[in-house]
């Protein structure tokens, strides 16, 4: 008969998130995770697999819960001009109240060289930036906001 898990796992996620993001994942032990997390051995191997399962679902997570859903508002498709620098304010904003900088730079600093998921995951976080700021230049430009001899695609990819 199965165990039930007498926890929230996505609550033990955000957990897991925050410490690997304060500790980055190399120094962030398994012995540290089972602390943080207030459950057993069993229980994290048995919930995510393993330390490397656990990092990738953090990304994840902070991806779809952190990092996506400003973007969606604050870049949203008929963004313009406004848009852009409410966007760049606010980032700068986190990043002056934010320790520990950005999860998914910190993560592709670390592991970009030898993990695929992390490669994978910034990916997603910058192509998806990229394409949000291509349409908010195209918007600007349409609007007069911007110069139209701006290549909008070429510059996107500078943020």
């Amino acid at each position: 008969m199965a165990r039930t898990k007498n926890f929230d796992r996505e609550e033990k996620l955000i957990q897991a998130m925050e410490l690997f993001w304060l500790k980055g994942y190399a120094d962030t032990s398994v012995s540290d995770l089972v602390e943080c997390l207030g459950i057993n051995r069993f229980s994290l191997y048995n919930t995510y697999t393993d330390k490397a399962s656990l990092f990738s679902e953090a990304l994840d997570y902070y991806l779809k819960k952190v990092s996506f859903p400003p973007l969606h508002n604050l870049l949203h498709e008929h963004a313009g001009y406004e848009d852009i620098v409410a966007y760049l304010k606010r980032f700068a904003s986190l990043q002056r109240e934010q320790p520990c900088g950005c999860f998914i730079q910190n993560a592709l600093l670390e592991r970009a060289h030898c993990d695929e998921r992390v490669l994978v995951s910034g990916g997603v976080l910058f192509n998806t930036l990229a394409g949000r700021f291509q349409t908010a230049i195209q918007n600007a430009q349409k609007q007069g906001e911007w110069s139209m001899s701006t290549d909008a695609k070429q510059f996107s990819h500078f943020w």
